[in-house]
């Protein structure tokens, strides 16, 4: 079925003229069919991992030795190898931890495959970095999909069922389409930019119309969703049974305007990258707390120098070695994220390593003191949304330590009093480690594809 598995990739990336007019014959392909045996017997393996660590063992033993041989056909792997070409994946800690940079330094000679069978790659880039360029393997869709299905099946998701999907600034690069129904993959796409009141009563329109249970998209858009439903008073005409956030970390103070707004349904994250190098999903009843998937490959905390972090309560580096794309090998690759090792994966737990504080190095969750001391923002926001009465959608911003500005767009009824109360608040709580001010403004910023960060940091830490 591996036809298949490339046929829906290729699908997903398609432009957007084929797409449209292919669209109609997708839609009619049987759910089955569309996702193929390669998605069931992945789906079926990651059930079984959860309960099985022997399978888990031997599995993950039989992945690495495939993705070494294969990494052993690129001149910049063969020359990592060396003589560890028959690693064992307890013992991968013997290679060194590969950049972005090796990688883009490397080229061609990073890949282990011709670069005319992958498809083409890279991170957004932002604080003034440069993307990273890579390539992918072109089944990897599949792959891909079935670890995302077992996390929102959690809720009882099941395949082909469909989905509000909030991301994107400008659907297909125009602006002003804001919104359209694919078929083919059950997902009813909407524009998080601008978001205007008229634009989201449209959105809540259109989820009824396709009765549909489920919301997908940016943590940002959700809660600007969710506040103005507890503005307008608007409700679904079904409440929600699944709430799938991606892309942004979610705080608490967001969940919580969720709940408010559509109900006690299921918020079900995951922790994923571009690279396809490291997934996980959060455990249940345990927010903020991820537990990565080992067939997915190998998930890996290291210090500063690439040892492995085993004591929990340290932070350190992520650095993952994936099983689902291998044509350029991501083996012992730094993510650049940080996180705190909840539990260091054992045979005994099935090498689930669990973390928690996970911090996208570009997009960090902190603001920064004075004296150079970082101080996680996520402290000085309650969770509950009252606390944010007469606001709209907010974003910090700093580029000086011990100064940040909360932007502020208000609400239809907000009032500058309002805000001005919601930092003395958040000062009070800060104390002399952060001074805070206020800016009103018509729109924050938001990154090119519709991002808008809790915190928009212009200092280098």
């Amino acid at each position: 079925m591996r036809l298949l598995d490339i046929a829906r990739s290729a699908y997903v990336g398609s432009p957007i003229g084929l797409r449209r007019s292919i669209a109609p014959l997708m839609a009619m392909v049987p759910t089955w069919l569309k996702y193929g045996s390669g998605y069931r017997t992945w789906r079926a393996d990651i059930a079984r991992s959860v309960h099985d660590p022997a399978f888990v063992d031997a599995e993950r033993r039989r992945a690495l030795s495939e993705l070494l041989a294969i990494a052993s056909k690129s001149p910049f792997y063969r020359e990592i190898l060396g003589r560890h070409a028959q690693l064992e994946p307890q013992d991968i800690a013997r290679l060194p931890v590969v950049t972005k940079e090796d990688l883009t330094a490397a080229g061609a000679d990073a890949l282990a495959v011709p670069r005319k069978t992958l498809d083409a790659g890279n991170t957004s880039g932002s604080n003034g970095e440069a993307p990273f360029g890579f390539y992918l393997d072109r089944d990897r869709s599949v792959r891909e999909i079935a670890f995302i299905h077992h996390v929102w099946s959690r809720c009882g998701f099941q395949a082909g069922e469909p989905r509000a999907m909030l991301r994107d600034a400008y659907l297909y690069g125009r602006k002003g389409f804001i919104h359209e129904w694919e078929g083919a993959l059950g997902e009813l796409r909407l524009s998080v930019f601008p978001m205007t009141p008229q634009d989201m009563d449209l959105y809540l329109d259109l989820i009824d119309e396709r009765s549909i249970r489920y919301l997908h998209g940016f943590p940002s858009a959700m809660e600007m969703l969710a506040r103005h439903v507890l503005t307008t008073g608007r409700q679904l005409g079904q409440p929600l049974k699944g709430v799938f956030p991606i892309s942004e970390p979610i705080f608490a103070h967001q969940r919580e305007t969720i709940r408010a707004a559509f109900g006690d349904a299921p918020i079900l994250p995951f922790y994923g990258m571009s690279e396809k190098a490291i997934f996980a999903g959060e455990v249940p009843s345990e927010p903020g707390t991820y537990e990565c998937e080992p067939l997915y490959g190998i998930a890996e905390l290291v210090d500063e120098t690439g040892a492995p972090i085993s004591e929990p309560g340290r932070e350190g580096r992520l650095v993952g070695t994936s099983f689902v794309t291998r044509g350029m090998p991501f083996i012992r690759y730094d993510t650049e994220d940080r996180a705190t090792l909840v539990r260091a994966a054992t045979r005994e737990n099935g090498w689930r390593m669990r973390i928690r504080d996970i911090t996208p190095r570009r997009k960090p969750a902190w603001l920064v003191a004075r004296d150079g001391r970082r101080i996680v923002s996520t402290d000085f926001t309650p969770s509950d949304p009252a606390f944010f009465d007469g606001v709209k959608e907010f974003q910090f911003y700093q580029d000086t330590p011990g100064i940040c500005v909360m932007k502020y767009v208000p609400s239809a009824a907000g009032t500058s009093e309002q805000a001005q109360e919601i930092v003395a608040a958040l000062q009070r709580k800060a104390g002399e480690v952060v001074q805070f001010h206020l800016e009103k403004v018509e729109t924050l910023y938001a990154s090119k594809n519709g991002k808008r960060p809790f915190i928009d940091q212009h200092l280098k830490t």
